[in-house]
C-alpha cells in the first residue's frame, strides 16, 4: 500500500491524498505474461547506474540479468 501526501506552501499537510495499492511484478513475471500474450520473444531494458555521480546514467541496455538493488527502473518489451 502506497500513499501520496502534499505539503503545501502556507505549511499545511494533506496526508494520504491518494492511495495505491500495488502489486509489484517481478521481470520474469512481466517476461512470462508476454510470452502467454503471444510475443515471441521479449527483452528487458535496465537502465545503468553513474557510480561517480550517484545518479542513474539514464542509458538502458538489454540485460539478461542484473544485480539486485534497493531500486532500479526496467522496461519489458515485446517482440512480435
Amino acid at each position: 500500500m502506497c500513499y501520496i501526501h502534499f505539503r503545501l506552501r502556507d505549511g499545511a499537510r494533506i496526508e494520504r491524498a491518494f492511495t495505491y495499492d500495488w502489486r509489484l511484478w517481478t521481470l520474469p513475471e512481466v517476461r512470462d505474461a508476454l510470452e502467454e500474450a503471444g510475443f515471441r520473444d521479449s527483452v528487458a531494458y535496465v537502465e545503468g547506474w553513474d557510480e561517480k555521480r550517484d545518479r542513474p546514467d539514464e542509458v538502458f541496455r538489454p540485460r539478461k540479468r542484473f544485480p539486485n538493488q534497493e531500486s532500479w527502473l526496467a522496461v519489458a518489451v515485446g517482440v512480435k
